[in-house]
């Protein structure tokens, strides 16, 4: 073509372009392409794909339609049925196809230009003055893939020189760039403040340019139509989706580039920059965080830009995948590389990670025993690598374990991240790990078997948990085996090992140790035999126990150091000799007791003959004489009892029981016969109501111990094992045997009965008496029965205070039940719930419950017990309550089931371990006011019904 018509074409679309709008040059640009691809030797390009060539914002594009139809065959590999190019200068112009659906141009502007109007405006203005090298556009009916092998030569130079040499190029339908990039203007800045260099790297995005509204015109016939029109609805789409909020503009530098970020300080590999068209801006990588080692972290962080450009962090969020391998030290080098010297960021605490910069010194001191601790990704990410089409960036949330969220975020900037995790050799289940406003913290626990001296290997549960802040450093493994405290303490670089020594095992086992990355705790166990503790230095060990430690020491334990079995036969001889002078003591005073109590008796009997004989002359005088004389000869046999000092006697007083106007009852003391216990035995009482027993002349303590209390018999205004055992529905099933039944049901008074507020007899009610008197509500709280108890035996009964039931229904009730072990708080939802019922709850759970709030019939809610997350609330509906709860315990509440009148079931919320057991409410009743104890975790429920308890 000659130069003098390549001038005059330049010079209309000069004049055409000063002239036209934006739609009506479209228009003329696309008639005129249609006019040059009919020349014989020019491809077939459908009109979508030109009308779209028509339409690029470039000062080249009147260059563009002169190109088309220059446009010639060239050769092409890798199945391309068509290969065309041309060029003019420092454009080149290539179209491809390699079926009827697909076919593609790719415009080639080899030379520097500043930033084209190719975004959105708020996209176009953080660019400021970008200026692009080696742009590359493509239009595309359809996604197309074009790898080295069918590339032309000049296309592949510029490939190679410009784009890192990567071995393929895709493109989605519609319209895209590519380019070498100088960052100018905010962005610019943005990314410098970051540690990266803004001048070596490709750009690629969707550009955003007008849609012609005819773009499907010019088709021929039948199915000619159909394509046209799926073509043009293609680009229309494509053109939609480049304008909407979320489509985003990509930063990527050379394959293998390593890029020493500052904010938060990592090296990034595989780098890949974004921002989006609603300003939201972020990178994504493999990352090596300082300490961690070789070990490969995905990373992706994004925040929103200020129109301006700048970083709002408000609202970032960093998500982390972690490699199959990594440790606890990992995680912790990950939050302290959170700290930042961003002023941005001084609010909150110095860095991405809410008061970080208070812990991260004393949270690396930990490093040494945080690194023993290894925790496993359950879904370790596949290997990534960029400009590598095996190995994509993995967009699935399953392998992302690691969250970083921004100040939005209720308690943010906080650190969360969770795996199974296992330390010293013991598998310890899933652990939680957050760093935030309260320091580091995590905690896990699993049932484990060691070696504990002489028992030799047994099960347990160890509990693990760390908490690390500016004030302390706590990190410990504890269990406890029938009363025996197991403490596994780390220090910085040591840790130390205490089992400490319980009555029923008088041995202790203390050791410390260096931390070395081979320790293993079922070792250190099985290399500590133990060593025996004197039994009358453990506190509480005394009486039959003491008696017993002795005998395991000096036969069991009789190899072990420390206290040696020759002390342990010692202190067994002297109790020995003790109980030989004991028991002849005890014969003398019953021998005397019983003579004073015969004389006392004949006294009394003549003193009764006497006021008889006065009371025939004076009714109302001789009355008074006799109650008169009756109390006096109950004190008389008061002081006697008092002052016996036979078994019965010191089962009494060992019970820390005592006579009215004597002394005061000791709270609920364990004593070797609970038939003695201070709310089961009253001595004035069994006198009052059995005049047979009196007038036999025995000892009333003797009579109880012997003969009473499996006669059936009530021993104190407070307690009957006969009403017990009829009122209590569970009791009745535990305590089955008839010769047993009433033994069975006055243990569980004393282990559960009491403490829980059940009813012991017919006379006396604490949640009656509790219910009726405020200051005593105020003095104990609504639901403490046990010092209610103790007030009412002391103080109430002598102050004529009213300790009756509010109910005359003696049962059969379902009493309250305790489900679950001791650990953790004890909680009452009492004040809350006001003697109402049941109507909502709130659960969090996995293996076990780990949290817990109920809703109750007076709008209230209770307090929160455990720890809720991931919650499930569950409303019953208008007139619906619960009636029966299945669970499963065993030293914490492990699972929970609620099943309502209406026979819905909710749950089961937990895991399978523990034992299963139900409880259901009193017939006719809902389930009222829950109490138990919690920690992280909720240890213990306390189910009751409504109504009597």
């Amino acid at each position: 073509m000659n130069s003098s018509a390549t001038a005059a074409r330049f010079s209309v679309s000069r004049i055409l372009k000063k002239t036209f709008t934006l739609a009506s040059f479209l228009l003329v640009g696309s008639l005129a392409i249609q006019q040059s691809a009919h020349a014989s030797d020019a491809p077939n390009i459908k009109p979508a794909l030109k009308k779209m060539l028509g339409g690029l914002a470039l000062d080249v594009k009147d260059d563009l339609q002169k190109m088309v139809s220059d446009l010639k065959k060239t050769s092409c590999g890798g199945g391309l049925s068509g290969c065309y190019s041309t060029s003019k200068g420092k454009v080149q112009l290539y179209f491809f196809t390699s079926n009827s659906a697909q076919q593609t141009f790719i415009i080639v502007v080899d030379k520097q230009i500043s930033m084209p109007k190719l975004f959105g405006n708020k996209v176009q203005n953080v660019m400021g003055q970008t200026s692009l090298r080696s742009l590359m556009i493509s239009i595309s009916t359809a996604e197309f893939d074009l790898t080295t092998a069918r590339m032309p030569p000049d296309l592949k130079k510029v490939v190679d020189e410009s784009y890192f040499g990567v071995s393929s190029l895709n493109f989605a339908a519609g319209a895209q760039m590519a380019a070498r990039a100088n960052l100018g203007g905010p962005i610019k800045l943005t990314m410098e403040s970051l540690g990266v260099r803004a001048d070596q790297l490709t750009m690629r995005a969707a550009i955003v340019m007008p849609i012609p509204m005819d773009i499907s015109s010019g088709a021929g016939t039948g199915i000619d139509v159909a394509s046209e029109m799926a073509d043009g609805a293609t680009m229309k789409q494509a053109g939609a989706k480049a304008a909407m909020p979320e489509a985003f503009v990509e930063f990527q530098f050379a394959p293998n580039s390593r890029l020493p970020m500052m904010l938060p300080p990592v090296t990034l590999t595989d780098a890949t920059f974004f921002i989006n068209n609603s300003l939201t801006f972020g990178y994504k990588g493999n990352a090596q965080f300082q300490g961690v080692g070789d070990k490969k972290i995905l990373l992706q962080f994004q925040t929103p830009l200020t129109p301006e450009g700048v970083m709002d962090f408000l609202d970032f969020n960093f998500r982390m995948a972690t490699p199959a391998s990594f440790t606890m030290e990992d995680a912790a080098r990950v939050i302290v590389a959170m700290a930042s010297p961003d002023p941005r960021l001084a609010k909150y605490g110095g860095g991405f990670v809410r008061g970080i910069g208070s812990f991260k010194e004393p949270l690396l001191a930990m490093a040494k025993p945080l690194a023993m601790f290894k925790m496993k990704n359950p879904n370790p990410p596949p290997a990534y690598k960029f400009g590598d089409a095996t190995k994509p960036w993995p967009d699935d949330d399953k392998y992302f374990n690691i969250i970083v969220l921004g100040p939005l975020a209720d308690g943010g900037p906080y650190y969360a991240s969770g795996g199974q995790v296992a330390a010293f050799g013991q598998t310890l289940g899933w652990t939680d790990v957050s760093a935030g406003v309260n320091g580091y913290y995590n905690g896990a626990g699993a049932d484990v078997s060691l070696r504990l001296g002489p028992l030799g290997k047994v099960p347990f549960r160890l509990s693990q948990e760390t908490r690390i802040d500016m004030k302390r450093q706590d990190m410990a493994f504890k269990g406890n085996l029938a009363g025996q405290k197991i403490a596994i303490v780390m220090g910085p670089t040591k840790m130390s090992i205490e089992v400490n020594a319980s009555c029923i095992n008088p041995f202790e086992i203390k050791t410390s140790l260096e931390i070395k990355p081979t320790t293993d705790l079922a070792q250190i166990f099985d290399a500590e035999g133990g060593v025996n503790v004197d039994p009358s230095k453990i506190t509480g060990c005394i009486g039959k126990e003491l008696e017993a430690a002795y005998r395991k020491i000096a036969g069991e334990y009789k190899n072990l150091s420390g206290y040696t079995a020759d002390m342990a036969n010692a202190e067994l001889k002297k109790i020995s000799d003790a109980a030989l002078i004991a028991t002849k003591a005890a014969e003398d005073a019953a021998k005397k007791a019983a003579a004073e109590s015969q004389k006392a008796a004949e006294d009394a009997a003549k003193a009764s003959q006497k006021a008889a004989e006065d009371a025939a002359k004076a009714a109302q005088k001789a009355a008074d004489d006799a109650r008169k004389q009756y109390e006096q000869t109950k004190n008389a046999a008061r002081d006697v009892a008092n002052k016996a000092t036979n078994a019965a006697s010191n089962a009494f007083r060992d019970a820390g029981n005592a006579f009215k106007r004597l002394g005061k009852k000791k709270k609920h003391k364990k004593g070797p016969d609970p038939k003695f216990a201070a709310s089961v035995f009253d001595w004035d009482y069994y006198y009052d109501k059995n005049p047979d027993v009196v007038n036999a002349k025995v000892d009333l303590k003797e009579h109880w111990m012997n003969n009473g209390f499996n006669e059936g018999r009530q021993g104190s205004p407070e307690f009957s094992a006969t009403y017990y055992w009829n009122r209590y529905l569970d009791v009745q099933a535990a305590c089955p045997t008839p010769s047993n039944k009433l033994q069975c049901a006055l243990q569980n008074w004393l282990d559960e009965g009491i403490a829980l507020g059940r009813q012991g007899s017919a006379d006396v009610s604490m949640q009656s008496y509790l219910n009726r008197y405020s200051d005593l509500q105020k003095a104990f709280g609504v639901d403490n029965y046990d010092d209610a108890l103790d007030h009412w035996m002391n103080y109430g009964e002598d102050e004529n205070r009213n300790a009756g039931p509010d109910s005359a229904y003696a049962g059969p009730v379902a009493g309250p039940r305790r489900a679950g072990g001791g650990g953790g708080g004890q909680w009452s939802d009492a004040a809350q719930c006001r003697n109402t019922h049941v109507i909502g709850f709130k659960t969090s759970s996995g293996k076990r419950l780990d949290g817990v709030q109920f809703l109750y019939a007076n709008g209230q809610w209770g307090g929160v017990h455990g720890k809720l997350k991931n919650t499930q609330t569950v409303m019953l509906a208008a007139g619906e309550y619960i009636t029966r709860v299945d669970y499963r315990s065993g030293g914490s509440m492990d699972a929970v089931t609620f099943i309502s009148n209406q026979g819905r079931t909710f749950g089961r919320y937990g895991g399978s371990g523990g034992g299963a057991n139900s409880y259901s409410v009193t017939p006719g009743q809902k389930l009222g006011c829950m109490a138990g104890r919690s920690g992280s975790e909720v240890d213990q429920l306390i189910f009751s019904s409504t109504g009597p308890r």
